[in-house]
């Protein structure tokens, strides 16, 4: 069995002029295909560009994010 290794992706280039936005990448996830301040502004012109995207919502920079999980 072949292992893949992934390539990690750096977008903060990319992102850094979307915060607190949505944004719909590309399935590799190296393209912004569409930005909106909702889901389905996103998702309009993210159309225009290829019939399948991924959803992000970009968080206000400025603030930190301890994620959890409960059990």
């Amino acid at each position: 069995m072949e292992t893949q290794t992934l390539e990690a992706i750096d977008l903060s280039e990319k992102l850094k002029p979307h915060e607190d936005k949505w944004v719909a990448l590309s399935l590799d996830h190296r393209d912004v295909l569409g930005v909106g301040d909702n889901l389905e502004e996103a998702k309009q012109q993210a159309e225009k560009k290829r019939k399948k995207y991924v959803f992000l919502k970009l968080p206000p920079f400025n603030v930190n994010y301890v994620l959890s999980s409960w059990l």
